[in-house]
């Protein structure tokens, strides 16, 4: 795992001061190593985390001749076997490491080589010969990308893993982008291609992009066919289960000591189990405890330790120990990210990174496989859709609203649910997915000056619509919901939280329930094999239920939330009025928010997780200014 940054100039060469300032932004992405390479229009800045091939993978790495040249981030799962085929078409190696797989195959298969990659990836490859350069990013979006400027010749053309580093490079980077913060108020995080910066594009997961003196050229070469089966459900079971250890097994490769990540659901479990079934010894496995009850998975974690006797390692801290990090987290983000549980991400990684340098995780299982609550939302909402629509918005959709909200109580957090289900009774089915993702509520949405919820339904229809590319047969609404969220809001939010939590403390961290040939099957698997009235990720407790406890097999899901909702009524309330005060942005009705506010802190509504949103914009355009990134805005 590595960071990546270049430029691409074709009337002016870059400056290797311009390149050191961009790796400078990288250097807890690769603490290990950084190299440089410059040629005609490119330059190449990396910064690297040795796992395999400690002793000469150093980056950039070229092909014989040296004019192929490759800087990468991520990891080649298949690399050993491309790399015999290419021994035998008379490719010669001078590393063991995976990145130099890359400029023998696309010496030999060009493009195509993309076709043949089993990883997680985004890279740049210069071609000195055809003098283009080929950015690309794995099929299922888990390693980041971005990209600034659209001129190519004089102003150039500059690319990076982090905003950050693309921020350092001499080109523009446009201003605020409003599509793209209107998005971000809605959803809390900001999807692809769109990022906060109107001349700088984040790629989709699954593209590539050609760069050379005729112009730019982007297309996506991962668009799978996915075929509706229907195989009895013990069989879907044994072939899924045989995927997932497959795909476990290709991510025990390293040369640095590995573990996992253990909350103790179903998802980290089955990675655990599995490892232990494939190793000889005990796994090492990472969980951090918190003193409130209310968040804490701990001894969960530790049954599951136990029942597969891993060296588990566990710390125990407090929310005021995460709300200490608040500063720390939010001071290296490229641009505004609200997803809460960044925080205690970031716990986990810090204390897994001590011992391992490369950590297995369970994400992408619940948005293949149906697991959060707002799937068990989508299925009743077919039965609530079915009450006469007048009834529903004069009688009891009113009732609900009227209800008091908050997370402070059971009872509280029982109508904040039921108020965002009693939203979802929309026919569209876009329309509806909207409300499951959305932050903002209605009252919360007028006061961003930006049509929000109207940029993000805009959105989600194209990505709905986009589906008929995918499968081959018309599917039911949850299938396409589940669709939409696996290549949507997985790789915006669950693995660039991921990405972000981990990297920031130089770990890296493999998910095989997102190797191409698990997801591929997962989304061919008919709903009810998913969920039902009994149960959600149905198939895949059945698949391994031999390495799960039994009291995980029937535990609720639970999230990795933080108390932020009373942490702004507390703690953090006096900061987010003084951040207000001092925001002056046309983007956002500050008054307005700070009614919500008000109504927030007296118990009226629960706004929690709104305002937090608010709270981390507002610190991002404060440190963007003082960096003199952005103006008055």
């Amino acid at each position: 795992m590595c960071g990546i940054a270049g430029v691409f100039r074709s009337d002016a060469s870059s400056e290797q001061s311009e390149l050191r300032r961009m790796n400078d932004q990288l250097c807890h992405r690769g603490p290990d190593d950084s190299g440089y390479y410059r040629d005609g229009p490119v330059g190449f800045a990396h910064r690297r985390l040795s796992i395999i091939d400690l002793s000469t993978g150093q980056q950039p790495i070229t092909n014989e001749d040296g004019s192929v040249v490759v800087i990468f981030n991520g990891e080649i799962y298949n690399y050993q076997t491309l790399r015999e085929k290419l021994s035998t078409a008379n490719h010669v190696f001078s590393t063991d490491t995976d990145t130099e797989v890359l400029v023998h195959a696309y010496e030999e298969y060009g493009l195509d080589f993309l076709h043949r990659l089993s990883g997680m990836f985004a890279f740049a490859l210069w071609d000195a010969n055809a003098e283009r350069l080929i950015l690309a990013r794995d099929p299922m979006g888990i390693k980041p990308l971005y990209v600034a400027g659209s001129d190519r010749k004089t102003e150039g053309i500059a690319f990076g893993s982090e905003l950050p580093a693309v921020l350092r490079a001499d080109v523009p980077h446009g201003g605020l982008n409003k599509n793209g913060l209107a998005q971000y108020f809605h959803l809390g995080f900001i999807p692809a291609p769109q990022t906060a910066f109107r001349n700088i594009q984040a790629l989709c997961p699954g593209e590539r992009m050609i760069i050379d003196r005729d112009g730019v050229d982007k297309a996506c070469y991962y668009t799978p066919t996915i075929p509706q089966r229907s195989p009895g459900f013990d069989a879907a079971a044994g072939e899924l289960r045989e995927r997932v250890r497959d795909a476990i097994e290709r991510r025990l490769m390293a040369d640095v000591p590995l573990g996992a990540f253990l909350s103790g659901g179903i998802d980290s479990s089955i990675v655990v189990g599995t490892m232990a079934e494939l190793s000889d010894e005990p796994i090492k496995t990472f969980t951090v405890g918190f003193n409130e009850t209310l968040f804490d998975e701990s001894w969960a974690a530790r049954e599951v330790a136990e029942y597969h006797g891993t060296d588990h390692h566990e710390m125990t801290v407090t929310s005021n120990d995460v709300r200490e990090l608040i500063p720390e987290v939010l001071g290296q983000l490229g641009q505004p990210f609200a997803d809460q549980s960044l925080l205690p991400s970031y716990v986990v990684a810090r204390e897994t990174a001590a011992d391992v340098k490369v950590a297995l995780s369970g994400d992408g299982a619940d948005e293949l496989f149906a697991g959060y609550d707002k799937y068990f939302g989508e299925y009743y909402s077919q039965y609530y859709r079915a009450v006469p629509s007048p009834l529903r918005r004069r009688v009891i959709e009113p009732a609900v609203e009227a209800m008091p909200a908050s997370r402070e109580s059971m009872s509280g957090e029982f109508t904040r649910k039921l108020q965002k289900f009693t939203r979802g009774g929309i026919e569209d089915t876009p329309a509806r997915h909207t409300e499951w993702l959305r932050v903002a509520d209605s009252s919360t949405d007028e006061t961003i000056n930006l049509n929000a919820a109207d940029v993000t339904l805009s959105d989600l229809q194209a990505e709905h619509g986009n589906l008929s590319k995918i499968f081959d047969a018309e599917r039911d609404d949850m299938s396409r919901i589940l669709a939409v969220d696996t290549r949507y809001s997985l790789p915006n939010q669950i693995l660039r939280k991921a990405d972000l939590a981990s990297m920031y403390n130089s770990l890296e961290v493999r998910v095989p329930f997102l190797d191409t040939a698990v997801s591929e099957y997962a989304m061919s698997l008919p709903t009810e094999y998913k969920i039902n009235r009994s149960g959600r990720k149905r198939i895949l407790k059945q698949a391994f239920e031999d390495v799960l406890p039994e009291s995980i097999q029937t535990r609720s899901k639970q999230g990795f939330d933080m108390p932020i909702g009373e942490w702004l009524k507390g703690p953090l309330a006096a900061e987010l009025k003084n951040l207000l005060r001092r925001l002056e942005i046309d983007v956002i009705d500050t008054d307005a928010v700070r009614e919500i506010h008000a109504d927030h802190a007296n118990g009226t509504g629960e706004h929690g997780k709104f305002l937090w949103t608010v709270y981390v914009f507002a610190v991002w355009v404060e440190r963007m200014r003082e960096q003199g990134i952005i103006g008055s805005v």
